[in-house]
C-alpha cells in the first residue's frame, strides 16, 4: 500500500439488495487504488444480504442497521464507521469501471474542491443526454446538457461521489431519507466556497431504480417533491425564495393535473409532500438557520451554475416555456447559467 495516498472509505448503503452485491462489491474490491476501507451497510434486509456480504466478502466491513434508514440515514451511519479522510458514496446498483477510485481521488484532490461525482451511464437514459453535464433548476430538477466543459457540473451525482471529511463531516440531513440528498450535499458545499466537479476518468454503470423499484409511487412521490423544495427553501434567502413562489405554485398546480390526467406522479405524494411543508414551518426554520451560518459566498455565485429552464423539452412548446422562465429571472434579477458567457463552463 502507498502509504501516501489519502485514505478513502468507500459506503455501500443495502436494502434487500442482495442480487446486486455481487457485482459491485466485486469491482470495488478489485480497485487497483492503494489505500481503502469498505463499508455495507445494511438497511434491516430480509433477503439474506448480510449473510451473503459476510462469506463473500469477508474483508468488507458489515454494519447492520435494525431498521431502514434510507439513503441518507445509512450513509450517515456509514460515516460514523469510516475511517478515511475522504468518503466515497456509493449506490449498490452500480458496477464501477477499473480505475474509478483513482478518477474520484484525483478530481477531489484540488484545495479548491470539496465535492467530486463520477462519469454516470445510467441504462434506459438516452446517449445523447451523457454527451454534456446538465445543471439543476430551481425547482430541483436535473436540466441535461448544460455545460461545455465535462469536469462542470453543478452537483454530484449520488449514485457515485467523494467527498473531503474535513470540510463537510456528516454529509446528510436524515429527514431527507431518500431522493435529493446529493444536491444537498452539493448545495451545502457550494454555499461554503467550494467546488463540485466531476471525474471524466472516473466511470460507473448505473442499473437505474433497482433500489426503488419496490417503493410506493406515493412514497416516491412524496420524498421526490418535498426534498426538491425543501432543498431551495433551506439554502435561499428570503428575498430569492419569495422571488420564486410564483414557480413554486405554477409547479404545483401542473404537477397536480399531471397526476390527475397520468400516472407521471401520484396526486397523494404531491399532497403529502406540500403537507409537509406547510405544517412544519419551526422545523424548517430551525433547518434553515443552521445552514445559513455556514454560508460564505454570495448567492448569486451558487446560482449562476444553475439553470433557468423549466424543461428538457426540445420541442415548441419546452422552448417556449424556458424563454419565459428566462425572462422572467432576468427581471427578477436572479444570475443564472444563461447570463454566463458561451463557452466558458
Amino acid at each position: 500500500m502507498n502509504q501516501t495516498l489519502p485514505f478513502c472509505s468507500v459506503i455501500i448503503v443495502n436494502y434487500n439488495g442482495k442480487h446486486l452485491l455481487r457485482d459491485c462489491l466485486t469491482a470495488v474490491c478489485n480497485q487497483s487504488y492503494g489505500l481503502f476501507e469498505v463499508i455495507v451497510v445494511d438497511n434491516g434486509s430480509t433477503d439474506g444480504s448480510c449473510a451473503y456480504v459476510q462469506s463473500a466478502f469477508p474483508g468488507v466491513t458489515l454494519v447492520k442497521a435494525q431498521l431502514n434508514k434510507g439513503f441518507a440515514g445509512g450513509n450517515n451511519e456509514g460515516y460514523r464507521h469510516a475511517r478515511g479522510e475522504l468518503i466515497v458514496l456509493l449506490n449498490n446498483d452500480t458496477i464501477v469501471a477499473d480505475g474509478w477510485l483513482t478518477g474520484l481521488v484525483d478530481a477531489v484532490t484540488p484545495d479548491s474542491v470539496a465535492v467530486a461525482g463520477s462519469f454516470i451511464v445510467t441504462d434506459g437514459i438516452p446517449d445523447r443526454y451523457h454527451e454534456k453535464n446538465g445543471s439543476l433548476n430551481f425547482l430541483g430538477h436535473n436540466i441535461m446538457r448544460k455545460f461545455e466543459r465535462p469536469e462542470n457540473t453543478f452537483f454530484a451525482g449520488g449514485a457515485s461521489l467523494i467527498y473531503k471529511r474535513a470540510i463537510l463531516g456528516m454529509p446528510f440531513d436524515e429527514e431527507y431519507f431518500l431522493y435529493i440528498e446529493d444536491v444537498y450535499l452539493s448545495m451545502r458545499a457550494r454555499f461554503m466556497g467550494w467546488g463540485v466537479v466531476q471525474s471524466p476518468a472516473s466511470r460507473v454503470r448505473h442499473l437505474g431504480r433497482e433500489t426503488t423499484r419496490t417503493q410506493r409511487p406515493s412514497r416516491m412521490t412524496m420524498y421526490q417533491e418535498r426534498n426538491r423544495l425543501l432543498t431551495m427553501i433551506l439554502f435561499f434567502s428570503v428575498r430569492t425564495s419569495i422571488k420564486l413562489v410564483p414557480l413554486y405554485l405554477l409547479n404545483a398546480i401542473a404537477k397536480t393535473a399531471a397526476s390527475l390526467l397520468s400516472h407521471r406522479y401520484s396526486i397523494t405524494g404531491l399532497l403529502r409532500a406540500y403537507g409537509w411543508l406547510v405544517f412544519h414551518p419551526r422545523l424548517i426554520a430551525r433547518k434553515r438557520r443552521a445552514i445559513r451560518d455556514t454560508i460564505r459566498v454570495p448567492e448569486s455565485d451558487v446560482t449562476s451554475w444553475m439553470t433557468s429552464d423549466l424543461t428538457n423539452g426540445e420541442g415548441i412548446p419546452g422552448r417556449w416555456i424556458n424563454r419565459i422562465a428566462r425572462t422572467y429571472f432576468r427581471l427578477s434579477g436572479i444570475r443564472t447559467l444563461e447570463d454566463i458567457p458561451q463557452g466558458t463552463r
